[in-house]
């Protein structure tokens, strides 16, 4: 992904913030933290790839089945959709897809870990289970530099995976969303508040949008 369009999608995850009333703060704590207590050196190179895939938390079984994407790039909970793990090569996650994620790590499936305001407590939990120098990519979302992490733009785990897919070299017409909706808080997504849920997946679009996959939303 250009740098124009990674600062652009920094600027989005501020206005973002301002729309939910979060305090950036609380997003710099979190990531600091994790900076400080993790290593995240793993490196992934998607250029030689012509079908990937990012599993979305409204994806079904015979979707990702049927999907001719040689590599998988799973949002969190949306593991659960997938019962071969074989293609997948990276899980997004902000660590509240349980009890789905823990098949990654049981399974040394290479993990981008994201830091935000209020899953301090959620990550350090899931970080308790990684095995030593487990391939972890660290990702944050704030405005500044953070030694040891990411921030490519992305909200949610979702187009925080495409972001991310981008970044490290996918082509653009090698990807291929599976699973993504709008409209309905997916079976896989890790839910409590529903309206907020239906919130965040308005501003999911709009990202999704502006890297060019909007017609393959659901």
């Amino acid at each position: 992904m250009p740098g124009d369009q990674i600062a652009d999608q920094i600027a989005l995850q501020g206005a973002i913030r301002e729309y939910f009333s979060w305090d950036v703060r609380d997003d710099i704590r979190s990531a600091r933290q994790m900076s400080q207590t993790l290593i995240g050196d793993y490196e992934l190179d998607l250029r030689k790839y012509d079908h990937i895939g990012i599993v979305g938390a409204a994806a079904e079984v015979k979707d990702v089945q049927n999907s001719t994407a040689e590599l998988l790039i799973v949002a969190d909970g949306s593991l659960g959709a997938i019962t071969e793990l074989s293609r997948v090569g990276l899980l997004v996650s902000d660590a509240d897809g349980a009890p789905h994620i823990q098949r990654a790590v049981e399974n040394r499936i290479p993990i981008a870990l994201h830091a935000h305001g209020d899953n301090l407590q959620d990550w350090k939990k899931f970080a308790a289970t990684f095995s030593e120098r487990y391939p972890l990519i660290l990702t944050h979302q704030t405005p500044i530099e953070i030694e040891g992490m990411i921030n490519v733009g992305g909200f949610t785990d979702g187009d925080r995976a495409i972001c991310l897919a981008l970044a490290f070299g996918a082509p653009y017409k090698s990807i291929q969303l599976i699973g993504f909706k709008t409209n309905a808080v997916g079976k896989w997504s890790g839910v409590t508040d529903k309206a907020l849920k239906l919130k965040k997946l308005r501003w999911m679009e709009k990202i999704i949008q502006d890297l060019g996959y909007g017609e393959q939303i659901g």
